[in-house]
């Protein structure tokens, strides 16, 4: 899948006000971002893809334990002559 806010996948953004529009216009254009816009004002507004962009989700990190580590029963001992 094609990244978001490229020629493939355009942000796509509804808005309601002409002040709204131009808040768009500006942000995509400062980070280069493609977009479509859409302004009916009896639409509601559809800024998700915009949001995305601007707070993107952290990936997630893994719990997993490492065999040679410490375990974490406090043991002292390695995970994997523990509880591992």
């Amino acid at each position: 899948m094609a990244k978001l806010g490229t020629a493939k996948r355009p942000i796509v953004v509804q808005v309601q006000s002409e002040e709204k529009a131009g808040y768009v216009a500006e942000v995509c254009e400062e980070n280069n971002w493609i977009f479509v816009l859409g302004m009916e004002p009896g639409k509601p507004e559809d800024l998700s893809d915009l949001e995305r962009m601007l707070h993107p989700v952290a990936p997630a990190q893994s719990n997993k334990i490492s065999r040679n580590s410490p375990c974490p029963c406090g043991s002292g001992k390695k995970y994997k002559k523990c509880c591992g």
